[in-house]
């Protein structure tokens, strides 16, 4: 690519945002809907005591039913609705300021101290070439993403469009990844009144202006100052609330290397590229040995992972003490840690007399444990304390304010991202691009640079001239090249903490060590996916979703509250949604499934049924008419009527407050399985936190025969719900497979019963090792271009790794095989003459697929071989117990065998195939 060469206009049809105009708006969803739907989803919960099919608990359904009719009917309801109502009417989303998109669902809820940050995290592929330094790593993909970045900035990037409809989805979400940061609510003079002398206490977090209120108004009754407490406890804007900060003209990136902080500038003021890749490498280099030479670390970065109290003292502190280095930070593109923490191996045990299964399951283990290991560092980091007690693990470098790159000394990347301010769907194509980038990157190394080889080829390079005046150089001569002086261009942040801010980092980082010790993180791959889906007829999220609340209902004996996300960005300004897993239609599965009073044909069609259902419930989400941030919008606004204006008299009050605090809808707020689908064949591990700390967040990724799980907990059983997840899909293949051995399944095509028994017969003399006393003849009639056009269509008849692998019907014992022939004769004493097969018509004969062999008693057939068969099958001594003896006396008749022709020849067990047509295009 030329440094100097201009920007080139696309069609405007590929222009990032232009479809934003004409997106429908978000629609409200009519109250009556939402309320009947959080009904429906709450009712599982709360079913009489017991494992197996019970009812619903009456006198709790019936109080749930009660809350919910008496808010429906009373003003209060109106009050609500009305005022969302007029949001929607006056602009583009009616959530727009009510801070959801920000919040999700825990919008009026504190994060604890016992859960772990709110971040995503998608582990991406190795690099295309092997061995790659994590310097040499970390410039690829930051030159990647810093070719994204312009791309957007300048209007370039193609927008989204619906896979399936083709229409175009919101590309607005894409402003919040970078150049953004989480932030706190701060009310007017709030910062700028901070005492920096005041020292650090509890009542800070528990009310952070409470001291100095009681300081500057020391006449003030206990009760004023208690009552102005409580009103800024109902305020959010004065109280713990959260928002998003933007920066649009950012330029710069931020760099943590063992905690310590730098800077970069990597856009220029028209937004092109400043550094080529080989530069990158040089600077990043340089921090990595300067941070090692420095030995001196600051894990002031465990702040961001604290609560909402101790985040918002801290920030508010670090913003009166050092505004300017916030500022930086806040700022920044987005965060690249350069983590030093390695891959932990296997330590082969040298003295082992031979591989034996012991030492092999002792290999898996070790396995196990270091994939949980390797996940856990990739993530949220290492903690490792010195002999001086210090935190010195790769965990104090991380910012979970804002958008993450992390790459570890081994060259192993990740992209963690803050759920509060960046949708899913729109960090994935960044995190797949910038890995497709730098895999092109080897395209244009061997075409001289072809800007053709690129995801976006009209984004450029700095001109020299412009990077020799923004850059220091090391070269006296002008006319030589720029060598970038790392020490220049990279601006390092230095910190000199108080007594007091080095207090509060510390006891955050202990706090996040105390959560990387409990928590845990379990990967599994279950070996069904896209097509074992297809085979059922159903979608394969549908699938993950409904066996994984088997799996935990089989495992607790419950049922609990989960949320699934997802995406409606074909609205305005909208990013995703939640819809709940749970209903009554799952429940009752649930129930059957562990049970015997069903019959696996049975639980297989109710499974299907469920998944069917959970499809449409993912279809009703999309066209925008969740329920779920609809409800939280009322919960939203009655929590803060006062701000939003709404007047509400004590009965009103009374009655909102019996629906949103009431113990039965507590669940809707505190799920315990948080279950999403995110990733593709540019990354290898999708993970996220739980919302509670007695849940599950667990994050996967479908491919087309596995599905990779990551399974985030806290003391929780990750290992054990994965057995019981592949327990639960073992049991629907195995049903699937029953189901097609019927004659008269629903997608199936109806087999005659002689034609059954031919099957049978078939799959014996195909198989001569497993049966005794029998001589078969076989003459292979096509030739190997045949074999070569049948093998052309992709494997269709290789079956093994796939869901129908298994044998229907068994090959029959040789007792039974002449019994089995008999019945198929017309009569049973005649000789093996071509009337014993003349049973099958004509169409039968064309629709078996394969000739069905005659057999042979063993004397008679090894006279009766011709010298021109191509191919003896060898028969098998043993007696002829079960034969007649007039079958092995009789001579041959004319005809020395009877087969049904067909024009292909199939070489493998007839049984797989012809049982059951299944449709392959769902």
């Amino acid at each position: 690519m030329s440094s100097g060469s201009t920007i080139v206009s696309p069609d405007k049809s590929e222009r990032t945002f232009r479809h934003e105009a004409e997106l429908p708006k978000l629609p409200l969803p009519k109250l009556s809907e939402t309320l009947l739907h959080l009904k429906e989803s709450l009712e599982p919960l709360y079913y009489a005591d017991g494992y197996y099919q019970h009812p619903l608990d009456p006198e709790q359904i019936e109080d749930l039913s009660s809350i919910i009719k008496n808010f429906e009917k009373n003003p209060v309801s109106e009050k609500l609705q009305s005022k969302l109502q007029n949001y929607h009417d006056s602009r583009d989303c009616y959530l727009d300021e009510l801070h959801l998109d920000i919040n999700n669902h825990t919008s009026t809820r504190e994060i604890q101290d016992d859960v772990l940050p709110r971040n995503p995290f998608l582990v991406l592929a190795d690099d295309a070439l092997p061995n790659i330094s994590q310097a040499d790593r970390s410039a690829v993909l930051v030159h990647s993403a810093a070719r994204f970045i312009s791309a957007l900035k300048q209007d370039l990037l193609p927008p989204d469009v619906n896979a399936t409809s083709g229409r175009p989805l919101s590309m607005a979400p894409f402003l919040n990844l970078f150049g953004t940061t989480r932030s706190p609510v701060f009310q007017h003079g709030e910062v700028e009144n901070f005492n920096l002398n005041k020292p650090y206490t509890a009542s800070d977090l528990e009310d952070p202006d409470y001291s100095s209120d009681e300081d500057n108004n020391s006449e003030a009754t206990e009760k004023e100052l208690a009552n102005r407490k409580q009103k800024r406890k109902e305020d959010i804007f004065t109280g713990n609330g959260i928002t998003i900060k933007k920066h649009p003209d950012s330029k710069h990136i931020l760099i943590i290397s063992r905690g310590q902080y730098y800077t970069l500038e990597v856009l220029d003021s028209m937004n092109r590229i400043i550094y080529t890749t080989a530069e990158l490498t040089t600077i990043f280099q340089h921090i990595i040995n300067d941070s090692s030479d420095t030995g001196k670390s600051t894990a002031l970065g465990s702040l961001t992972s604290h609560s909402f109290r101790n985040w918002k003292y801290a920030r508010k502190r670090l913003q009166k003490r050092y505004p300017n280095e916030l500022y930086r930070i806040d700022s920044a593109l987005f965060v690249l840690v350069l983590d030093e923490s390695q891959e932990e191996t296997i330590n082969g045990d040298d003295d082992a007399a031979d591989i034996s299964q012991k030492f092999n399951r002792t290999i898996t283990e070790r396995d196990k444990k270091c994939t949980s290991a390797n996940c856990k560092r990739v993530y949220y980091g290492t903690s490792i304390i010195n002999n001086k007690g210090h935190q010195v693990g790769s965990c104090v470098s991380r910012w979970y304010d804002k958008l993450q790159l992390v790459v570890t000394a081994d060259a192993k990347a990740t992209v963690i991202w803050d759920s509060f301010t960046c949708d899913g769907s729109v960090v994935l194509r960044f995190t797949s691009e910038i890995y497709t980038e730098s895999v092109l990157r080897l395209a244009r190394d061997v075409n001289a640079g072809d800007p053709q080889f690129s995801l976006w080829p009209n984004v450029t390079q700095t001109d020299p001239e412009t990077k020799k005046l923004m850059t220091a150089t090391i070269n006296a001569n002008s006319e030589g090249p720029t060598e970038i002086d790392p020490k220049s261009v990279a601006e390092k942040i230095d910190w000199s903490f108080s007594n007091i801010l080095n207090t509060h980092v510390h006891l955050s980082e202990t706090k996040l060590a105390d959560l990387i010790s409990k928590y845990d993180i379990v990967r599994a791959s279950i070996p069904l996916g896209r097509r074992s889906a297809q085979r059922l007829g159903i979608k394969p999220d549908s699938m993950v979703q409904v066996a994984l609340q088997i799996a935990h209902y089989a495992l607790y004996g419950r049922m609990v509250f989960g949320f699934e996300p997802i995406s409606t960005r074909g609205f305005k300004n909208s990013r995703s949604s939640f819809i709940n897993i749970q209903n009554q239609e799952l429940l009752e599965l649930c129930q059957l499934f562990i049970s015997s009073s069903i019959d696996g044909t049975g639980k297989l069609d109710k499974f299907i049924q469920t998944c069917e259902t959970h499809f449409e419930m993912v279809k009703h989400a999309k066209s925008g008419v969740g329920y779920e941030k609809h409800f939280n919008a009322l919960k939203y606004l009655f929590k803060f009527h006062d701000h939003f204006g709404i007047s509400l008299n004590g009965d009103e009050s009374s009655v909102a407050r019996d629906l949103f605090e009431n113990p039965l809808v507590l669940p809707f707020s505190q799920p315990e399985l948080i279950v999403a689908n995110c990733g593709n064949a540019a990354t290898t591990t999708f993970g996220i936190t739980p919302a509670v700390p007695q849940g599950f967040g667990i994050g996967y990724i479908i491919k087309d025969d596995q599905v990779d799980l990551t399974v985030t907990s806290q003391f929780r059983q990750g290992d054990r719900l994965m057995f019981m997840l592949n327990w639960v899909l073992g049991e629907i293949r195995s049903y699937w497979r029953m189901s097609r051995g019927t004659s008269h399944n629903k997608t199936g095509v109806k087999i005659s019963p002689v034609v059954d028994r031919l099957y049978e017969m078939d799959n014996a003399i195909n198989n001569p090792s497993k049966h005794n006393g029998y001589t078969v003849s076989r003459t292979r009639q096509t030739s190997s271009s045949s074999q070569v056009n049948l093998n052309r269509y992709g494997g269709f008849f290789d079956l093994e790794s796939h869901i129908d692998s298994r044998n229907i019907s068994k090959s029959p014992s040789l007792k039974n095989l002449q019994k089995d022939f008999n019945g198929l004769m017309p009569n049973a004493e005649n000789d093996h003459s071509s009337s014993a097969v003349s049973v099958p018509t004509e169409k039968e004969k064309l629709n078996t697929g394969h000739e069905i062999l005659q057999i042979q008693p063993r004397e008679l057939a090894s006279n009766g071989l011709e010298a021109g068969n191509e191919t003896d099958i060898e028969g098998i001594t043993g007696n002829t117990d079960g034969i007649s003896s007039s079958s092995s006396t009789t001579s041959l008749s004319s005809k020395k065998r009877n087969v049904i022709n067909s024009r292909f020849d199939i070489d493998f067990d007839r049984s797989r195939v012809g049982r059951k047509v299944a449709t392959l295009d769902q």
